[in-house]
């Protein structure tokens, strides 16, 4: 398996976060459906830790993923 990096997704509304975690699962579901990630990866990935950020009063999500998977996601959402 790749070596995995993570990113970390700053937000304020707990609506916005359910909209980001289902963008990343069918940003990964459809990775897994083009063979680009294995079903461990899948697996691995599919898990993303989240903590609360007291000074920021936000909630940070923590998603990891190879480098390229990462960055290629995060251009799907922030264009």
């Amino acid at each position: 398996m790749k070596s995995s990096k993570i990113i970390t997704i700053g937000i304020k509304e707990l609506a916005h976060q359910k909209v980001i975690l289902a963008a990343w699962y069918n940003f990964l579901k459809e990775n897994f459906d083009a063979k680009k990630v294995s079903a461990e990866e899948f697996t691995l990935y599919l898990q993303a830790h989240v903590m609360y950020d007291l000074d920021k009063d936000q909630i940070e999500l923590m998603l990891s993923g190879t480098e390229s998977l990462l960055e290629e996601f995060r251009k799907s959402i922030f264009g």
